[in-house]
């Protein structure tokens, strides 16, 4: 509990890159979000505002990208400014620190989506009015769960790298351009590669009659959620270790 009160105060003391961060969430949330809803739906479909703010939600994905970029600086940050070193005398199991480190990753990647579906649907409301039923609900979930396992997925990365702009930079280049070159070149494996499993797990289905075009998963939402757990755990495991066995300076 020390250990998790510690590191949840780290986080509060760094309030311009916290405030930053969400700022810059909530502007892509309102801007995504007005411009979606604003939009409407078609008049000659049922239920219209219905299939809008499904929508509308998925705008929200966007805070599981900033949950992964908390996540690297969470732990990135004290590399960076070498307070590590401190850190890990205080607490000489360095394993433990970093299942603290994981589990503030882990409910700030939370916090940060269910704030950004909080904003996307008051700003929807200046145009629709949002239906919130199960399916809806369901969605929602999907996304503060993906942005909780990709915040400790970040930790992770930003554990293994142990540099801040390295560890980013590694991030948006798998899933901007590795991942991509792997699709082109192997179609149905890609479906499985940490990006892809995380479209899957915060996307929904639209059914036929309401669209032309609906997307096709290869796998379902529970394959989907135990496979961006298991990367979550693997990037983990991995983090945990190299802190554990690297020299720090």
């Amino acid at each position: 509990m020390r250990l998790l009160q510690a590191e949840a105060l780290k986080v509060r003391t760094a309030p311009r890159t916290l405030l930053g961060l969400v700022l810059a969430l909530m502007a892509l949330d309102v801007l995504g979000s007005g411009s979606t809803a604003s939009g409407g739906g078609p008049d000659f479909v049922p239920n219209a505002d219905e299939i809008v703010t499904f929508d509308v939600l998925t705008v929200a994905t966007t805070g599981v990208i900033f949950a992964l970029i908390l996540g690297i600086l969470i732990v990135t940050w004290e590399y960076r400014h070498g307070t590590i070193t401190q850190t890990f005398l205080a607490t000489p199991q360095r394993e433990r620190v970093m299942a603290a480190k994981y589990a503030v990753s882990f409910g700030t990647g939370a916090i940060l989506t269910a704030l950004s579906v909080v904003v996307v649907l008051v700003t929807a409301l200046f145009w629709i009015s949002p239906v919130l039923h199960r399916d809806q609900w369901e969605l929602i979930g999907r996304l503060v769960v993906a942005s909780a396992l990709w915040g400790i997925l970040g930790a992770g990365l930003g554990a293994l790298i142990q540099s801040q702009v390295g560890a980013i930079i590694a991030a948006f280049v798998w899933f901007l351009v590795v991942e991509p070159l792997i699709g082109v070149r192997f179609e149905h494996f890609a479906d499985y590669l940490p990006g892809a499993v995380i479209d899957r797990l915060t996307g929904h289905e639209v059914s036929a009659e309401h669209t032309q075009e609906a997307t096709q998963y290869s796998f379902g939402l529970w394959t989907a959620g135990l496979l961006a757990a298991v990367y979550a755990l693997g990037a983990a495991v991995l983090g945990a270790a190299s802190a554990a066995w690297r020299d720090i300076s």
